[in-house]
């Protein structure tokens, strides 16, 4: 195996702050689990979503940064229709596209012949379950 397959220390670095983040919010906000939840699910949504988008792109950075756009949009329609259960909440909107976006740092270096993508994909996975996991407990 040569140095060229490992991941992008990005992707290390963004799975570390998000981590760190997520304690954070625990931490910082331990009766509100939906601002983890949000966040995770967030972060693990986009770093799932940039997965696919690295492997389809091969050379060029700019898919990454309309996939977290896309993420984030996603974000308001979802926040706006299905998970409507009270009303629009920016808290969890701003939320979700906080882990968005690091996701996307994550991802910004990630190329398909590296384990980026493959690693994010599992990442993502577990952040999005867990993410959901918070947000309705």
């Amino acid at each position: 195996m040569n140095a060229s397959s490992w991941p992008r220390p990005t992707l290390t670095l963004s799975l570390v702050l998000v981590v760190l983040v997520g304690v954070s919010y625990g931490v910082l906000f331990p009766d509100r689990t939906d601002y983890l939840g949000h966040f995770l699910a967030g972060a693990g949504g986009t770093f799932w979503l940039l997965a696919i988008v690295v492997e389809l792109d091969r050379n060029s950075r700019w898919p990454v940064v309309y996939g977290v756009l896309a993420a984030v949009l996603l974000g308001v329609f979802t926040e706006a229709t299905v998970f409507r259960l009270a009303e629009f909440d920016p808290v969890d909107l701003a939320n979700q596209s906080l882990g968005a976006v690091f996701a996307g740092f994550g991802m910004v270096d990630g190329r398909p012949y590296d384990r980026s993508a493959g690693i994010a994909g599992v990442a993502g996975l577990a952040l999005l379950v867990a993410g959901f996991a918070y947000a309705f407990s």
